[in-house]
């Protein structure tokens, strides 16, 4: 998912800097008019705009001034938006002023930057930046991929979709809630979240709610699907948390542990609400992926996965499945046999 993202995210890049490319060059080739030189030939200006489009693109798709920078400390939207758009204002000021001093005086290429003609082109590039930034941020707020769903109406009409579900809880959290102050837990439970990312990325899961100090995924079993990622993810995020209990222990005094219940299924997705819309699932599959997890501690377990997903698990995974219970969920008439399966020693 990593590389598709960074994929995505490149083309995305170079398809906005070129549409405004031809965006530019078609305002100011319309708002000459009569002005507008004889030999001035717009089918030649549209191929070099989309030329360098293409080039500006490809730049920022492939070094995102957040890597430039380091911005690995969390920001608020807005100043992540403000930093960007800053960074690439001052990047198009060099980059005008540099195409301007070839062949002419340091003096011109500087006053040619701060005419009105070299102006109207920064606020042209300044407004495409911000709201470069802006739909960036917005896709990372809905989660890679929503904002396209949402802008398509993808889900506008119910659908049902084959999904796997997983419900990721912090162990003993009423107890941490009590011992750390409501500031401190807060941070706490933001910290282990941040190292959710990777795995995500690594793993192709989606978060669909954060509730609380629980998180639900979810992914769409598609052809890319693998009934291993659910327990691959668990893992692989147990070991980021491992790796970082020095942190935790230092700043919390805790080093924070989760456990997690996950169950396969039909479900169906729609676009619900109106002054606040969301992409809402529903079905028994999510009920039962939380009450899964909820039989964790009553058996004393990290993971447990419903008889339907360890179905689906590679044969070689599913070796390593160890059958817990067959246990009486609420809400359901038959029971449910439970498994758990043992961490990879790859």
């Amino acid at each position: 998912m990593k590389n598709k993202l960074r994929v995505f995210s490149i083309l995305f890049s170079v398809f906005y800097w070129m549409f405004i490319g031809f965006y530019f060059v078609t305002i100011r080739y319309l708002g000459l008019g009569e002005f507008a030189p004889p030999d001035l030939n717009y089918g030649e200006l549209a191929g070099y705009a989309g030329g360098v489009g293409f080039s500006i693109g490809l730049l920022f798709g492939l070094f995102p001034f957040s890597n430039i920078l380091r911005l690995k400390k969390r920001r608020s939207f807005l100043s992540v938006v403000l930093i960007g758009t800053s960074c690439y204002v001052i990047f198009f000021t060099v980059v005008i002023f540099i195409a301007s001093l070839y062949g002419n005086s340091f003096q011109f290429a500087l006053l040619y930057v701060f005419s009105p003609e070299g102006l109207i082109v920064l606020f042209h590039l300044s407004m495409s930046s911000l709201l470069y930034h802006f739909i960036l941020q917005i896709n990372k707020k809905f989660g890679p991929g929503v904002l396209l769903e949402y802008s398509l109406g993808k889900y506008f009409a119910p659908k049902a979709e084959d999904r796997a579900f997983m419900f990721l809880d912090l162990k003993s959290s009423t107890h941490l809630a009590e011992k750390l102050e409501h500031v401190s837990y807060s941070r706490l439970v933001q910290d282990c979240y941040a190292e959710l990312t990777i795995p995500l990325m690594q793993y192709n899961a989606e978060v669909y709610q954060y509730v609380g100090d629980e998180v639900v995924l979810t992914w769409r079993m598609n052809r890319s699907f693998s009934a291993s990622y659910c327990h691959e993810f668990v893992y692989a995020f147990e070991d980021r948390l491992e790796a970082k209990k020095d942190y935790f222990i230092l700043n919390y005094g805790v080093r924070p542990q989760f456990k997690a219940g996950a169950h396969c299924g039909k479900v169906t997705v729609a676009e619900v609400g109106e002054i606040k819309t969301e992409i809402a699932y529903h079905g028994d599959v999510l009920n039962t992926a939380s009450r899964i997890q909820n039989l964790c501690n009553q058996f004393e377990k990290q993971l447990l996965l419903s008889e339907s997903l360890v179905a689906r698990l590679p044969e070689k995974d599913r070796a390593r499945t160890s059958f817990v219970a067959e246990a009486e969920l609420k809400g359901k008439e038959s029971s449910t046999k439970i498994f758990t399966i043992a961490k990879s020693s790859r």
